[in-house]
C-alpha cells in the first residue's frame, strides 16, 4: 500500500521506535527523555544560558525554564554565574546529573548500536544526516 505521506509516516515510526526501546533506558537512569536530551546538551555542549538551551531544544524560553527549574529541585542541574558576564547564569549538569546522564548514555548507545548493526554503519550515518538535513529545512522555511 503506498502511503499519501511516505516521509512523515517513516519518521513517525522512527520515533516510536526510539520511544520503545529508550524509554526503559531512561528510566532505568531515573530520567525522562526531556531531561535526558537537556542533560545531552549541556553535557555535549557546556554550560549555556536558558535562552541558548532554548534555541537548541527548539522551544521557547518559558518552557526551558520550567523544566530545568524541576531539574534543579532534584538536583540533576546547577546555575551559576556566566564567566563571560557576571551578571548572567548559566546552566550545567551537576554531579547527580553527569552521574545519571552516563548511565542512560550508555544504553542508548546500545540502541544506536543495534541501528549501525541493522543498517550498517554508512546507513546509520546517512539516516543521522537526513534526519539534520530535514530539520534544517523546516527551519528554514518557518
Amino acid at each position: 500500500m503506498t502511503r499519501s505521506l511516505p516521509f512523515l509516516y517513516a519518521a513517525e515510526e522512527l520515533e516510536n521506535a526510539l520511544s520503545e526501546r529508550l524509554a526503559p533506558v531512561f528510566a532505568a537512569a531515573e530520567l525522562t527523555a526531556t531531561q535526558f536530551n537537556v542533560l545531552y546538551i549541556l553535557v555535549e555542549e557546556g554550560p549555556m544560558k536558558l535562552s541558548t538551551l532554548a534555541e537548541q531544544r527548539r522551544c521557547v524560553k518559558s518552557n526551558v525554564s520550567y523544566i530545568t527549574r524541576a531539574m534543579l529541585r532534584e538536583g540533576l542541574v546547577e546555575l551559576s554565574p556566566s564567566r563571560e558576564d557576571q551578571r548572567s547564569r548559566v546552566l550545567s549538569a551537576s554531579k547527580l546529573g553527569l552521574r545519571r546522564y552516563g548511565l542512560a548514555k550508555a544504553g542508548a548507545q546500545k540502541v544506536e548500536s543495534t541501528l549501525r548493526r541493522a543498517l550498517g554503519a554508512e546507513g546509520t550515518e546517512q539516516l543521522g544526516r537526513a534526519c539534520l538535513a530535514a530539520a534544517a529545512a523546516l527551519d528554514r522555511s518557518s
